[in-house]
């Protein structure tokens, strides 16, 4: 397997296959910031333009991008992140978090900002989506680091307005579950089912809000779906493997044959 192979999820009774990147490359928008593709550009409705005597002087519509994530220039270092070893750091406001994985694993992040108020997200340099945000106060985790050619030395970025603390483990450190799961907000779980599909049910928080996963399987299967109105539905979802829930909204899900 190539440089953009994704990270290895290994599980007792799995055969420890890497899981593939495409999906974050496909779904980096909807998915790690918790936004759905923004489908406003393409409904073929024309641009409109002001009257004009002259046709040269009609402007040429220019496309717009979305600003990139800057280091806020405060730096906390975490140390190292191993297998059966996380890392932790704890700052105030918005801060650099400088960390050095220690094996081939993606990263949880288990963010504690329930003394915060306003918008927490988590994101690195140079993103245009966050790994994810949520409204505070909030306890919620977030996945980064799935692809086999992200460096070992990582810097990652928290936008908060209080008091937080962030624990970073391996994936294959997350405890397991199994059966129908529930939640509010962002999560990462590892589910041992061994099935086919999830059903999934979501309500949102508001009218602004969306929600998204992305399904990391020991099986190369990965899977991105999501929404941004309530929806009770079924998607494919070759588990075991890790499930990562971006939203502010209610939401369970449930492995089903």
């Amino acid at each position: 397997m190539g440089e953009h192979d994704g990270r290895h999820i290994r599980r007792a009774g799995t055969t420890g296959a890497a899981v593939a990147a495409l999906l974050l490359v496909a779904g980096c928008s909807m998915l790690t910031g918790g936004s759905v593709p923004d489908t406003a550009a393409t409904d073929g409705t024309a641009p409109r333009r002001t009257a004009s005597p002259s046709p040269s002087a009609t402007p040429t519509p220019t496309a717009t991008t979305p600003p990139v994530a800057e280091l806020v220039g405060v730096t906390l270092d975490a140390g190292d992140v191993g297998e059966g070893a996380p890392a932790t750091v704890s700052g105030t406001g918005p801060a650099d978090v400088a960390f050095r994985v220690r094996g081939d694993f993606a990263v949880v992040m288990d963010l504690d900002c329930s003394r915060c108020v306003g918008t927490a997200a988590v994101t690195a340099p140079g993103r245009m989506s966050p790994f994810g945000e949520a409204t505070a106060p909030l306890t919620a985790s977030f996945l980064t680091g799935v692809m086999r050619s992200d460096p070992d030395e990582q810097m990652l970025i928290v936008q908060a307005d209080g008091p937080w603390s962030m624990t970073m483990r391996s994936w294959n450190d997350l405890p397991s579950v199994s059966g129908p799961q529930s939640g509010t907000g962002p999560a990462v779980l590892f589910f041992s089912d061994d099935v086919s599909h999830v059903q999934v049910d979501y309500t949102p928080a508001d009218a602004d809000d969306r929600f998204g996963a992305r399904v990391f399987t020991t099986s190369d299967d990965t899977q991105l779906f999501g929404d941004t109105e309530a929806f009770s539905d079924t998607f494919e979802a070759d588990l075991p493997g890790v499930v990562a829930v971006a939203t502010n909204g209610s939401w369970s899900i449930t492995p089903t044959p």
